[in-house]
């Protein structure tokens, strides 16, 4: 599974807005805002969804909704997240805040808190006169109590049926994966961090994902309020472990269609798996698994990535249907990079490149399809983007520690920063368009070069050649805010 092949790049999609002016003989109601004239807002978000899909350059996985919509898509190549891991970069995409989990009490880093910091995205657009309504996972989980009032839904909350209910899991027709962990998906009919897959003879409807499309699709046909621009969020839970999806999306692959990722000669002896334990990581070079079973745990998130396409293709139909398509903005997001093997490691949540780069695609109405932006965006970028395309004012006492992303979509000749500030486990560093240079949380370095080196096998900030860099770098990210607007 080639990853990042010399000076290509790739980034993470997700849909995440799609705008549709309303025509002059729509009834506006006194919003305070001219809401007659704003665009609506589709927002599609992926749980652990990497650039492994062909829009990104990747044969194998067979997403043919994300590929079209690429094709009339402004595509990032170099987005990131401020720190990979689903609560954190959730929180900064809503709120426009860099997060780097460091605060002095544990409980300020739980999701409600980090929302709490500042006015989202969604409630600044309520306000502007937008009809909003969530299903599915935007937030970290349900929406927080403090941010309720952002929605026209009750609580924009996703279904409560389980991937793993006892109705399910008489479906199952192939399983596989740690042992230990396909037990507590079977005790808990959920399992969320459990690395498996499981095939199951069901329609796409009995899983959450599915249900979540049917809804999003009603708002988008007969719930919303039409006499109000909306603001829909569709929140896909997949490919998030476990890989559980309907067995036609395995019978797409066949069974050795997973691919694990390179590593040179030696790396598996040298490397300290130690430092990547955690309540799920068991310190073993890819837990343990063995390279068949592997393969087939890729196939299985290559099965959930397919599954989870078609639902955006549903949700994206609707829009067809309705007639909103060609004048809606589209945004389809990812929060986080993934690993698959990768550095011998299955997840999330460390400094490496490819746990930081995410998918992201934009469509406007003066959008130029199939446009490939290679810039470094972040997830932070989103907030004053939705602002900017809305025509809204950023509101009194918000800072955004982003930048709007509309001169790159629509082609203007301006002056662009090539640097993301990220953290991961204690860890803070930046990527910029040659390099990715983190400060680990016991103060060592590493240093690659993406374009001789995109695995990251040789850490050069121990030579010397390179001290004028790192010590420029050092002082870019001194003077970065975190944790607070």
């Amino acid at each position: 599974m080639t990853l990042f092949k010399g000076k290509k790049k790739w980034a993470v999609i997700a849909i995440f807005t799609c705008f549709s002016v309303f025509s002059q003989d729509k009834v506006q109601e006194n919003t305070g805002a001219n809401s007659q004239q704003k665009p609506n807002v589709l927002f599609i978000a992926f749980d652990d969804l990497r650039p492994l899909i062909g829009a990104y350059g990747e044969p194998d996985p067979i997403t043919p909704n994300l590929d079209a919509f690429a094709k009339d898509a402004v595509r990032f190549d170099r987005s990131y997240v401020t720190y990979p891991l689903c609560n954190p970069s959730r929180a900064s995409m809503l709120t426009g805040i860099r997060f780097d989990l460091q605060e002095d009490n544990w409980k300020d880093n739980k999701h409600p808190k980090l929302i709490a910091k500042q006015a989202t995205w969604p409630g600044v657009l309520k306000d502007n006169g937008y009809w909003t309504a969530s299903r599915g996972k935007l937030y970290h989980g349900k929406v927080p109590k403090g941010d309720r009032s952002s929605w026209n839904t009750p609580k924009g909350k996703g279904p409560d049926t389980k991937d793993g209910a006892a109705n399910i899991l008489k479906k199952i027709v192939e399983i596989g994966g740690r042992a230990d962990q396909i037990q507590i998906y079977k005790d808990k009919g959920a399992g969320p961090g459990s690395l498996m897959y499981a095939s199951v003879d069901v329609p796409d409807n009995q899983l959450k994902d599915g249900q979540v499309a049917e809804d999003v699709i009603d708002y988008i046909k007969n719930k919303r309020d039409k006499t109000k621009p909306f603001m829909i969020v569709s929140g896909f839970s997949k490919p998030h472990m476990p890989w559980v999806a309907p067995k036609k999306y395995f019978d797409m692959y066949p069974e050795n269609a997973g691919k694990l990722a390179y590593f040179p000669k030696g790396a598996k002896e040298v490397t300290d798996m130690g430092k990547y334990k955690s309540k799920t990581r068991n310190g073993l070079w890819n837990e343990g698994i063995d390279d068949v079973t592997a393969q087939k745990l890729i196939r299985g998130y290559m099965a959930s990535t397919s599954y989870v396409d078609a639902q955006m293709g549903k949700v994206i139909q609707a829009l067809k249907d309705e007639g909103l398509y060609d004048s809606t903005i589209i945004i389809v997001w990812g929060d986080h990079g993934y690993h698959l093997t990768d550095h011998g490691l299955w997840r999330k949540n460390t400094p490496f490149h490819v746990s930081l780069r995410n998918p992201m695609m934009i469509k406007t109405p003066n959008t130029k399809g199939g446009t490939v932006i290679s810039e470094l965006v972040q997830n932070t970028d989103i907030y004053p983007t939705l602002l900017e395309l809305a025509g809204i004012d950023t509101p009194e006492g918000i800072n955004l520690h982003g930048k709007s992303l509309v001169p790159l979509l629509h082609g203007e000749d301006v002056e662009w920063e090539n640097i993301a500030h990220t953290s991961a486990k204690g860890s803070h560093g930046v990527v910029t368009d040659k390099y990715r240079f983190t400060v680990l949380a016991d103060g060592s370095r590493e240093l690659y070069d993406l374009e001789q080196d995109p695995g990251e096998w040789n850490n050069l900030a121990k030579d010397y050649k390179y001290k004028a860099q790192i010590k420029n770098f050092e002082n870019k990210m001194s003077q970065v805010v975190w944790n607070k607007p």
